[in-house]
């Protein structure tokens, strides 16, 4: 175990709150802000999830389906995706994510694209 700081302690009891974190030192290291490996197998692991759950959120809408359901599956996503959402989270696609797991919003959430 590496030695922590006050402000280690509470980025990783916060993470630790989280679901879907890819948990080991090297995350440790990561939201301590100390230098990491991002080859870690916990961080790839991490990384390869998000990415399959921002392909599934960034499908193009399909015309046989109504765009109300697309945006309940994108929002199933999302909460897959983060750490934390509450309900009501709605983000433009494309969305682009490291890991997901250490993002939080909280209800009625929007976010638009650029």
């Amino acid at each position: 175990m590496l030695p922590k700081s006050e402000k280690d302690r509470h980025a990783i009891e916060k993470a630790a709150r989280l679901r879907g974190t890819c948990w080991g030192e090297e995350y440790e290291r990561m939201i301590s802000g100390m230098l990491y490996s991002p080859l870690a197998p916990e961080l790839i692991q991490g990384r390869e999830k998000a990415r399959r759950l921002i392909a599934e959120f960034n499908a193009p809408p399909r015309p046989d389906i109504p765009f109300s359901k697309t945006v309940a599956n994108r929002e199933a996503t999302l909460q897959q995706l983060f750490g934390h959402a509450d309900d009501g989270v709605y983000i433009e696609a494309p969305l682009f994510i490291d890991y997901g797991c250490n993002t939080s919003v909280g209800k009625s959430f929007y976010a638009n694209f650029k």
